[in-house]
């Protein structure tokens, strides 16, 4: 994955899927459209496509939400603002929600919080995306030799592929599971005996399991 080092945020970050905290110089413009990346360039080696997707649009929204479009946030949407929306825009919206006396937190759902509801209406676009791109050879043939999707989200995107295609999303989640169950094991055995190398496979296993951190309840 290449890296390239940002003279304006003093970061550095991926081409295809950026971080950077947010700081006066950014030069990304509030209100700026999210930049929406096709599907079949994020698609990486052992990383479900539609977790990659949602991340890249979160952190691009994000850092370009007008603070008019999130009065109601969630626990995790909250610390999202707090770290990457632009400054003026993340203290505007606690300002004002601060000051409003009938304010209260917004459980994780689409229906109660504003950053929900754009992460639910970009998933069900990436699915549809994925839906037509498995029409196709090129990431039918990617999930078949190496791709994976998350439990998650694969079993969402099974219920709605047709008959044919079910059985290699299904063939490649399990073939994941499978490969996660003997790293998850030979890991225990290591772990007894006060070995914890290899610990990276936990976050793959709750990678798999719930998808990735951060862009679900």
């Amino acid at each position: 994955m290449l890296f390239k080092r940002s003279s304006k945020c003093g970061c550095w970050f991926r081409l295809c899927l950026g971080e950077c905290n947010h700081r006066e110089d950014d030069p990304i413009k509030i209100g700026s459209p999210a930049i929406r990346l096709p599907i079949s360039t994020i698609v990486a080696k052992g990383t479900c496509p539609i977790c990659a997707a949602l991340k890249e649009f979160q952190n691009d929204f994000a850092k370009t939400l007008p603070a008019r479009e999130c009065g109601r946030f969630c626990n995790l949407h909250a610390w999202v603002i707090a770290n990457s929306a632009p400054a003026e825009s993340a203290a505007t919206i606690f300002l004002e929600s601060i000051r409003n006396p009938h304010w209260e937190p917004s459980p994780p759902n689409p229906d109660k919080c504003d950053f929900c509801k754009r992460m639910e209406v970009e998933k069900q676009t990436r699915i549809k995306q994925i839906l037509e791109e498995l029409g196709r050879p090129g990431l039918r043939s990617w999930l078949h030799e190496h791709g994976m999707l998350c439990f998650r989200h694969g079993t969402e995107l099974i219920g709605k592929l047709p008959e044919a295609l079910q059985k290699t999303v299904e063939e490649g989640m399990s073939r994941k599971a499978r490969e996660l169950e003997r790293e998850l094991q030979e890991f225990l055995q290591h772990a007894k005996a006060g070995d914890h190398t290899g610990g990276g496979v936990l976050g793959r296993a709750a990678e798999y399991l719930v998808a990735q951190r951060g862009i679900e309840s």
